[in-house]
């Protein structure tokens, strides 16, 4: 059974990128910041004793489903592909 590749994304250049978020509105471009701020600090080590941790991720988790939502529910999303923190 062949395998299909996988599919890689390539890197948008910096002034696509400018162009598309100059035609977004403010809210999905704030929420595309936190989507990477998010997936940021879900992938930092976390101390699983330290209830302090536990409570920032979580609040991490919770920052990243309402910018999921939010770019979800914009038809011309700049950055999907970033949604999945896999």
């Amino acid at each position: 059974m062949p395998k299909t590749p996988p599919h890689v994304y390539e890197p948008l250049p910096s002034g696509v990128r400018a162009f598309a978020e100059r035609h977004m509105p403010a809210h999905v471009v704030a929420a595309e910041l936190a989507m990477q701020f998010a997936a940021r600090e879900l992938h930092r080590p976390v101390n699983p004793l330290s209830v302090e941790d536990m409570g920032d991720r979580e609040d991490v988790l919770v920052m990243h489903r309402r910018a999921d939502k939010t770019i979800s529910s914009n038809p011309e999303r700049m950055g999907s592909h970033l949604r999945s923190l896999a």
